[in-house]
């Protein structure tokens, strides 16, 4: 074995040219896997970081409330049993804490929309919502330009620990023509169809975050709790974060079958966000209380289509990829055997058996492929690392929505590299095997033809 990787090496060696050239279209191949592979992790962990700040703990535990047949409010009577069932029941949690959740117009002096708006608690949330930063004043502020020494950014959401205020995102913002310090109108039916309004500042204005945060704004659990008049033991759901988002799954399956032992009635499977569900609710027959148990994902669902989508190109390039590289081997394999005729012919001669020769050339496209593969997973990875440390901005909105952010973020997971090296050496392994076979079924007489030629 070792014999054929020392005449593989020096192979590789003598030809350099060749050697650095298909080594070379590896590196770079695997480069672009990797990146590629690292933009669909940074969206699919943009994604968690951002649902988690903006909207759903990894698994919640919600529902709705319909005093009559033909209307439905998105809360949890008497929540307290379930939240001693979570905190019993889930000891993967690590931080578990309610929201008040709503779906109203917010008016200001020139215009409104229809938002969800989230009844927060600023102390208990504090580390949840550390990814929501100040948006720029540019943002959402028409030809603002800031003066020496003025600060680009306003408002703090801290200020949220206090009820009378709002936090909105920039694009919200802009639609709205507010800035921190102006007064919007919040509208909100109540859960027996009665609209309350409330006059609240806004305090912060946020950085947006991709198509999420356009269904996303905050205030004070207690001025939702009064624009709803909902009694104290009344929440909108249990959130539950998780110290390792790989246990959703279990914890999900886990909740929803002993939620449904303490009596509960639980709500079919369905992965939409609370604010899509309010019309098929509506419409059906029951009253009383339901309970739902979702997902982040289930939350999130609404912007699968953008990994399906990524996922799908990723294939198709992946493909392109592994087709360019492997006819690039199988060109390099031909012209070494073409080359080394007489060598091949020789040490047939010599004794060397027709499997000996497959596996010297196999050993031959091995090290090549794994070198390449070596090389550009490390480049790979420089490459990821430096876009992050640079922080580059995103400036077109549609690109923000499509990446769920506002600076392009990648990340470069073990799962990943191990795929990117896993597909790439078993393809270009693979690539090789017909021209080592064709290789070992040279006959010792070809060689002195070819020398004496």
């Amino acid at each position: 074995m070792f014999q054929f990787l020392r005449i593989a090496a020096r192979n590789l060696w003598l030809h350099q040219t060749r050697t650095l050239l298909i080594g070379g279209a590896i590196v770079v191949v695997t480069t672009l896997l990797v990146v590629l592979l690292s933009v669909t992790s940074g969206i699919q962990k943009t994604i968690l970081r951002n649902s988690t700040a903006l909207a759903s703990g990894h698994v919640n535990i919600a529902g709705f409330f319909k005093l009559s047949q033909t209307s439905a409010s998105a809360i949890v009577t008497d929540y307290e049993p379930l939240l001693e069932l979570a905190k019993k029941e889930v000891p993967e949690a690590d931080l578990i804490y309610l929201r008040l959740k709503s779906f109203g117009k917010i008016i200001s002096d020139t215009s409104s929309i229809m938002a969800p708006i989230w009844g927060i608690d600023y102390a208990a949330e504090k580390e949840i919502l550390k990814p929501l930063i100040l948006a720029k004043k540019a943002a959402y502020l028409p030809q603002f330009k800031p003066g020496p020494g003025e600060s680009e950014t306003e408002g703090n959401l801290a200020a949220l620990a206090q009820p009378g205020g709002i936090a909105v995102f920039a694009s919200h913002a802009k639609k709205l023509k507010v800035r921190v310090g102006d007064t919007v109108t919040v509208s909100l039916p109540t859960y027996r169809n009665i609209y309350n309004t409330k006059d609240v500042r806004v305090v912060a204005v946020l950085a947006d975050m991709g198509m999420m945060s356009a269904f996303s704004t905050f205030m004070h659990q207690d001025d939702i709790r009064t624009l709803y008049q909902i009694p104290l033991k009344t929440t909108g759901q249990i959130m539950i974060s998780l110290k390792n988002a790989a246990d959703v799954p279990k914890v999900d399956e886990r909740l929803r079958k002993l939620v449904g032992e303490q009596g509960h009635v639980l709500m079919e499977k369905e992965s939409q966000p609370y604010w899509m569900k309010f019309d098929r609710v509506s419409g059906e027959s029951w009253t009383g209380q339901r309970i739902d148990v979702t997902t982040w994902q289930d939350e999130t669902s609404y912007v699968k289509w953008v990994l399906s989508l990524l996922s799908a190109l990723t294939v198709v390039f992946i493909g392109i990829l592994l087709a360019i590289v492997s006819l690039g081997l199988i060109n390099t394999l031909w012209m070494a055997i073409r080359e080394r005729t007489s060598e091949i012919g020789t040490l047939r001669a010599i004794g060397l058996q027709r499997g000996q020769v497959l596996v010297m050339f196999l050993y031959e496209a091995l090290l090549l492929s794994i070198g390449g593969i070596a090389v550009g997973i490390l480049v790979g990875i420089t490459i990821t690392s430096l876009i992050n440390a640079a922080h580059i901005p995103i400036q077109s909105e549609v690109f923000q929505m499509f990446l769920m952010s506002n600076v392009v973020e990648l990340s470069v997971q073990s799962g990943d590299l191990l795929f990117a090296f896993g597909i790439l050496s078993a393809c270009l392994v693979a690539a090789s095997l017909y021209p080592s076979y064709k290789a070992s079924k040279m006959k010792p007489i070809t060689a002195i033809q070819a020398v004496t030629t």
